[in-house]
């Protein structure tokens, strides 16, 4: 489950850990669909922008346009619905 795992620094300063559930890509553009370790029911959703074209070195923005926001989180259920058939 660690490799999963992605922790994060707000800009506060604060480091948060989230559990990644599903990367969902749109037009192009990855997003995490994530669990906030102290949640257990409420996912946020992130873009990911790799950092110089490097994969592994990305920087994550929350996602704050609502319409974006549902398309992306019924894609992530879509998707674990049709895990669970």
């Amino acid at each position: 489950m660690e490799d999963n795992m992605i922790k994060l620094v707000n800009e506060d300063g604060e480091e948060y850990t989230l559990e990644i559930l599903d990367v969902v890509n749109k037009d192009g553009i990855d997003y995490v669909v994530a669990l906030p370790e102290d949640s257990e029911d409420e996912v946020v959703i992130l873009e990911v922008t790799p950092i110089d074209g490097d994969e592994e070195n990305c920087e994550y923005s929350e996602v704050t346009d609502d319409e974006l926001g549902d398309e992306i989180f019924n894609e992530f259920i879509k998707r674990q619905d049709a895990q669970e058939e």
